[in-house]
């Protein structure tokens, strides 16, 4: 059996797709098998997926219906034959070692492998991105409940579609496919899932990922108020704890992740005047059980079913920054050593032409 399936959906991208291709078919690990989807593209996209796969035999090309990137993600999933399966973006590149990196941290009780990434981009500073609370270092319980909770919070590291190796048999045993109601966040309610339902996963301290910033990247392309852009995302994630019978286990976190889009749209008063308009029916859904929540979490709903939620707010949040400025300054304290680590450890950056 191949070792990894690569997936890479691709609508009009023939900029960036070569260099993509480039970067991939130059992998040190060369057991993989790499999915080209052209999903409708109009430009030289097919031409260069069909050119790539004459000269290739570990590539494929898939046609997609033009239905969006969910689609044809699960499309690409419904093909793979490898034992792993990566998503990769067609405006990005891999690190010629990054294959090796994260397939070196698989094990038979790990279903998914997490690397480290950097943006890069014309005229930008490249930025890297690593996990930035403990979870990697805790015993795998405690870690699954840290990864959950910063995956309904938000997470630059553990939200993104790419740069993780999923166990194809995993996903398949458990159904665990892309949403395609969600046109934002779907990758972060994909890992949600899977962590969920997981029985561990790991973390590689290297960059195997690369993120390129342009205008038209998926990072820059999604404006206008927080609460609108992820009211699916949100609904969609309630709707999956309660299919998975943890609703009640992560109510708190669930009303915090609400909460913290109206925060980002208006401030603490934003979320006072329009919490309950806003967030009645995404935090108080039919069949909630308080009895299997936690005292915290049991307050905060009954809090909301009178109320008067919205008007102790204040209080919470800022409780909330406070926590929040400490874990940020834990991380400045070993974000130097970890960056260096990353920088000249063995799994150091490896260039390629853009």
């Amino acid at each position: 059996m191949t070792k990894i399936s690569i997936i890479v959906p691709c609508r009009n991208g023939e900029t960036y797709l070569p260099a993509c291709i480039r970067s991939i078919q130059e992998q040190s690990f060369p057991d993989f098998e790499l999915i080209l989807i052209n999903d409708a593209s109009t430009d030289r996209t097919a031409e260069i997926m069909s050119r790539a796969a004459l000269e290739d035999a570990r590539i494929r090309v898939l046609n997609g219906e033009g239905r969006g990137v969910c689609r044809a993600r699960n499309l690409g999933l419904s093909a793979a034959e490898g034992e792993w399966i990566l998503f990769v973006d067609a405006d990005d590149l891999l690190p010629g070692e990054a294959l090796m990196r994260l397939f070196s941290e698989t094990g038979p009780d790990v279903d998914m492998v997490i690397g480290a990434h950097e943006t890069f981009g014309e005229n930008q500073e490249t930025v890297l991105f690593w996990p930035e609370t403990r979870w990697p270092r805790l015993p795998w319980p405690r870690r699954q409940r840290a990864m959950v909770l910063r995956l309904i919070e938000g997470d630059s590291i553990l939200n993104i579609m790419c740069n993780k190796l999923h166990r194809r048999s995993f996903l398949r045993e458990k159904g665990i496919t892309l949403n395609e109601k969600v046109a934002v966040a779907e990758d972060a309610l994909f890992n949600l899932e899977a962590v969920l339902q997981a029985r561990g996963c790991t973390y590689c301290h290297a960059v195997t990922y690369r993120y390129r910033m342009h205008p038209d990247s998926t990072m820059n392309r999604a404006t206008g108020p927080q609460m609108e852009l992820h009211r699916t995302w949100l609904g969609e994630m309630r709707n999956m704890l309660m299919r998975l019978n943890c609703f009640e286990a992560f109510y708190g976190a669930f009303v915090n992740s609400v909460t913290l889009r109206l925060y980002k749209d208006g401030g603490i008063f934003g979320v006072v005047r329009n919490f309950r308009k806003s967030c009645g029916d995404l935090v108080s859904p039919k069949g909630l059980n308080l009895s299997r929540m936690s005292g915290r979490d049991r307050r905060t709903a009954r809090r909301i079913a009178a109320g008067y939620y919205p008007l102790l707010y204040p209080a919470f949040a800022v409780g909330q920054i406070c926590v929040r400025k400490a874990s940020e300054m834990a991380f400045l304290l070993r974000r130097n050593r970890e960056m260096k680590a990353l920088r000249t450890g063995p799994g150091a950056l490896h260039r390629f032409d853009k």
